[in-house]
């Protein structure tokens, strides 16, 4: 968990470093730097639901996915694509173009949730420590 969290830090600081160079150094190119960095942002928050929609196709189920995340998340897309497509100020393409295609990827998990259900499902990978022994502690 320390690796991701160090991560997280490192990209931080990256993104804050960037953003200051390239503002105060070269402002020409800042408009640019600004829509690469949104555009990235918009892409990985689009393609969040992926793996869970592998997972879910490998192992045939939908075990551990909690119906509730999946309303918020379908409810959540709804209201963002009827934000995009009715306010009266213009919307950039690529923001139109990720909510509608992570809407696609969330609908797509309620089929699976409404085909494969909660239910026991194929092991795709257990995790390490389901393999080690359980030990009594001994607080001595």
């Amino acid at each position: 968990m320390a690796r991701y969290w160090q991560f997280i830090v490192y990209l931080f600081m990256g993104l804050l470093a960037g953003e200051v160079v390239v503002s105060s150094m070269t402002p020409g190119y800042y408009p640019t730097y600004s829509e690469l960095v949104g555009i990235i942002g918009l892409s990985v928050e689009a393609i969040l639901p992926i793996p869970q929609i592998i997972a879910n196709a490998q192992s045939k189920s939908c075990k551990g996915f909690r119906v509730s995340v999946l309303a918020s998340w379908i409810g959540g897309d709804a209201m963002k694509i009827y934000w995009f497509f009715t306010a009266t100020t213009e919307i950039p393409l690529a923001f139109k173009m990720c909510g509608i295609f992570q809407a696609c990827c969330d609908c797509f998990l309620g089929i699976q949730y409404f085909f494969y259900g909660d239910g026991k499902g194929a092991t795709v990978k257990g995790h390490p420590l389901q393999d080690i022994p359980s030990q009594e502690m001994s607080w001595k």
